[in-house]
């Protein structure tokens, strides 16, 4: 028998950018556990759009590191995901177009990262020239 592992994800809990998910573990993240894709994309999405938008802002503590707990995320959940799961279908299209944006701004990086390499390797290439 195979033992089937449910779809995860996690939630970044420490930082200014606590409340962010991501398909990797960090350090000082909490797991969500899925029984199925549908509910993985439900609350990976969910919790995407509710980081965007800042919504666990308010529910940052602490003096140095800030941090968010378990259970502001559950409560950020409770208040936000009735409303969001009656609008489903708009709220996707939203995700979408999120994601879409997402992958540009990673190909945009790439480029300025390749960018600045050739601009080093060239001019240091001149330098060694001169030399």
């Amino acid at each position: 028998t195979v033992n089937v592992q449910p779809l995860m994800f996690f939630i970044l809990s420490k930082g200014q950018n606590a409340g962010k998910p991501s398909r990797v573990p960090w350090a000082n993240c909490f797991s969500v556990h899925c029984s199925n894709k549908q509910s993985y994309d439900y609350y990976f999405w969910l919790i995407y759009g509710l980081y965007k938008a800042g919504k666990f802002k308010t529910r940052l503590r602490g003096s140095v590191i800030p941090f968010v707990n378990l259970d502001d995320i559950r409560d950020v959940l409770k208040k936000a995901g009735p409303p969001i799961f009656q609008h489903w279908q708009q709220y996707q299209q939203i995700m979408k177009a999120l994601d879409l944006l997402e992958q540009t701004k990673t190909t945009l990086g790439q480029q300025l990262v390749t960018t600045e390499n050739l601009q080093r390797y060239l001019i240091k290439r001149f330098f060694e020239k001169c030399e």
